[in-house]
């Protein structure tokens, strides 16, 4: 098409148009426009994505600093503490980032000792490791499920040669949590344990550890009590355990009771002694009563000889040839005898577990308001149930008295009258709805009826015209003259003077 046709046509048909119908075009036009504008927009633009988030402003002003150094286009959200970079580019910026230590870790580390440094002296050497143990225990605990910001103080004291002038460590910890999280107790433990195992020196009873909102969280594990927090946290332990075996008992016997005298005709208590001590016994007994020889040695001895001798003096001293005067005859006997016996015996060990029955007593009450109760049988159910022993010292009282009901009345006439106002909302409810029926059916009717005289009206209205049809076409024919009329005058007119309908054509175009 040629473009100038398209202009004239195009003007031709704005200038048909009216003041108003103007306006709405313009404002599609420029509404389509700024569309058009930001559809492009969002087409052109890279999808970013979250390089970094929980900045602090420091470590965020210096990622900024260095993505404007590489040139990479960024956004900043959620107040500051989230960047976001081009989904294409991110591993590579989060890479080249990390090698640069330009990441918001808080701290250098243990990496501090990485480069030797002359001439360092020795508190200088003891204030960085106690900075890079700081950051070390936080980069832990950041790790954490539920922790999004630590901070870790340590007090790390000297050491001193005279063991009595030695200070303890002390460690404090200030936590951020996550958005709706709570830490447990098992958590705030573990923590605990993280710092005694990490800091020569450290007491669980020197370590405190907060939160943002001022809340302290080691009171609650009652860390500086020692041995006697743990002994605390053993009996407490001990008496849950407890009273859950009797809940235990006491739920075995409503729901036997339940079934024989009914719902709510009964109440149960039961007390429970355990012991939680700890024991083992060792005993040797002996299996055979009658010894069993395993080894017997015997030795016997007999000698016999003839003894010389003289008058003591010197010349019984003397060497000389024996004499048969003075001599006697001698004999010697020893007799030794050794047995061995071996004796049968068996030794035994038996360690009793923690949480042994030493007493059981129940109380059970019985509402005989619907009649007399036979209290013996309901004892003798209730001892088959807890397993009674008698040599134990185990102890049952079943009393039977009238229950007071007035509350359960209370409740059930509430419940009834609750029951009767829902009967009544129903009832109204259903007259609604009846009364908006019948309202819809007379607007129906009203709608037919109506319809039904405006379609007789219009009949009457075309049977009016029919009759007027003769007046209105000879009018009609009158108007057709003078336009036919006119058209030829104009027509005369074109052709005798084309230049003034000329003229008069461009002031049209004009206005």
């Amino acid at each position: 098409m040629n473009p100038d046709a398209f202009i004239a046509r195009f003007r031709e048909r704005w200038q048909a148009l009216n003041q108003t119908q103007k306006v709405i075009s313009v404002l599609v036009a420029a509404g389509i426009l700024v569309c058009l504008f930001y559809l492009g927009q969002v087409l052109v633009r890279p999808a970013y994505t979250t390089l970094f988030t929980g900045l602090e402003p420091k470590d965020a002003g210096g990622i900024v600093e260095k993505l404007k150094a590489m040139n990479v286009s960024y956004e900043v959200a959620d107040g500051g503490k989230t960047i976001k970079v081009p989904e294409s580019r991110v591993h590579e910026v989060r890479i080249q980032l990390a090698s640069e230590g330009v990441l918001g870790s808080g701290g250098a580390g243990f990496e501090l000792f990485d480069q030797n440094k002359f001439g360092k002296t020795e508190f200088d050497q003891q204030v960085d490791y106690q900075r890079a143990l700081q950051e070390e225990l936080r980069r832990t605990i950041v790790r954490l499920e539920g922790v999004e910001q630590a901070r870790v103080h340590l007090v790390l004291p000297q050491k001193s040669v005279f063991i009595s002038e030695q200070e303890t460590s002390s460690a404090s910890v200030a936590l951020k949590l996550k958005p709706l999280y709570h830490l447990e107790p098992g958590q705030v433990r573990g923590i605990c344990d993280l710092l005694v195992g990490s800091v020569e020196g450290l007491k669980p009873e020197n370590i405190h550890i907060i939160d943002t909102e001022g809340n302290v969280l080691s009171d609650d594990l009652n860390i500086g009590g020692g041995a006697d927090a743990v002994l605390a946290a053993t009996a407490l332990e001990h008496q849950e355990t407890r009273r859950e075996y009797e809940k235990e008992l006491e739920n075995r016997i409503k729901q036997m009771l339940t079934r024989i005298i009914g719902q709510n005709q009964a109440v149960v208590m039961v007390t429970a002694v355990l012991d939680f001590d700890r024991r083992e016994v060792t005993s040797s007994t002996s299996s055979n009563p009658d010894n069993v020889k395993i080894s017997e040695h015997t030795v016997t001895e007999n000698s016999e000889g003839t003894e010389y001798g003289g008058a003591a003096g010197t010349e019984s001293n003397l060497t000389g040839y024996p004499s048969a005067e003075g001599n006697g005859a001698s004999s010697y006997t020893r007799e030794e005898s050794t047995v061995n016996y071996q004796v049968d015996t068996r030794q035994e060990t038996v360690v009793v577990a923690p949480g042994t029955v030493e007493k059981l007593s129940a109380a059970v009450v019985v509402n005989n308001a619907n009649g007399p109760v036979d209290v013996q049988k309901v004892r003798d159910v209730v001892a088959a149930a807890i397993g009674y022993d008698q040599d134990r010292g185990d102890n049952i009282e079943v009393t039977e008295m009238a229950f007071d009901d007035s509350y359960q009345k209370q409740v059930a006439e509430q419940f009834a009258q609750a029951d009767v106002q829902a009967g009544e909302r129903e009832r109204l409810y259903t007259y609604a709805a009846a009364s908006a029926g019948a309202l819809a059916v007379l607007l129906l009717l009203a709608f037919l009826l109506k319809r039904r005289f405006s379609a007789r009206r219009v009949s009457a209205a075309e049977e009016e015209e029919k009759e007027f049809m003769p007046v209105k076409a000879a009018e009609v024919d009158q108007e057709q003259k003078v336009r036919d009329e006119t058209q030829l005058q104009i027509r005369d007119m074109a052709k005798n003077k084309p230049q003034e309908v000329a003229e008069i054509l461009k002031v049209w175009l004009k206005e």
